[in-house]
């Protein structure tokens, strides 16, 4: 659509089998990913990973985070190699935003899925924006991703527990906060951004909160900070997150 390629999910299938591929995690992950690039070469010859603006990686086990993670950055220093510039030399500081999340199936038993967007522009030209804060237990972690062509963006928040918590988690304020800081990250944008933020996914664990609840919460916060600029709202529960986090939201402005 115009400069932008959205590419489905990808798993380690064999084209001519249709069968997934053998070996386990690492060739999975190295496989899908290749998927990836050749569906967006497809598309536009000049594209390759660092174009991708915003990207999701489904895994089914918390040990594979970290193999999908250290995948992605070796493929991206890869695209830096070919495009054989010292200009590039900061590559992965203008690519787009990985979320990395734990689900318990996946289609063929696959052990890892890549879901992209990528834009057919300038990586070099591209901002980047990061904040932090705490909120009442939580850590709120914040980037945003623009294109070069500010005609679209990506915006990434996550909300982690600073602690181990034992009694009920009080989630009005983190989550009053986590909006609050989404739309500063929107803000920010819009001073030479056309944007508007268009799909906020919330993944999230299943284990910690009500989705109804949870559903409740970001709806009301949403629709009364951004007003006629609130995103769709799709929950995904997740078994597990990176780290001590218990929320990552990814948001696609366009």
């Amino acid at each position: 659509v115009g400069d932008v390629l959205y590419c489905a999910g990808q798993i380690a299938l064999v084209p001519c089998t249709m069968e997934l591929v053998s070996g386990g995690i690492w060739t999975e992950a190295i496989v899908s990913l290749r998927h990836v690039e050749r569906v967006l070469q497809a598309m536009s010859q000049k594209t390759a990973l660092h174009h991708v603006i915003t990207a999701s990686c489904y895994v089914t086990d918390s040990k594979h985070v970290t193999i999908a993670r250290s995948i992605w950055q070796k493929k991206l220093r890869e695209c830096k190699k070919v495009e054989d510039s010292e200009a590039y030399h900061d590559i992965t500081a203008v690519c787009g935003l990985l979320a990395v999340v734990v689900i318990s199936h996946l289609p063929r038993d696959a052990a890892i899925e890549w879901h992209v967007v990528a834009v057919v522009d300038d990586p070099l030209q591209r901002k980047h924006f990061a904040m932090k804060m705490l909120s009442e237990g939580f850590q709120i972690d914040c980037e945003s991703v623009e294109s070069s062509s500010a005609s679209c963006a990506s915006i990434s928040v996550r909300l982690s527990l600073i602690s181990p918590s034992t009694s009920q988690l009080d989630l009005d304020g983190p989550l009053h906060d986590l909006v609050a800081t989404f739309r500063e990250a929107v803000e920010k944008l819009s001073e030479d951004c056309s944007a508007s933020p268009l799909c906020f996914r919330a993944f999230f664990k299943e284990d910690v909160f009500d989705a109804e609840a949870l559903q409740t919460g970001l709806q009301e916060y949403l629709e009364k900070y951004l007003g006629k600029k609130t995103p769709a709202l799709i929950l995904v529960p997740v078994v597990d997150l990176p780290g001590k986090e218990v929320i990552h939201t990814t948001c696609w402005l366009s």
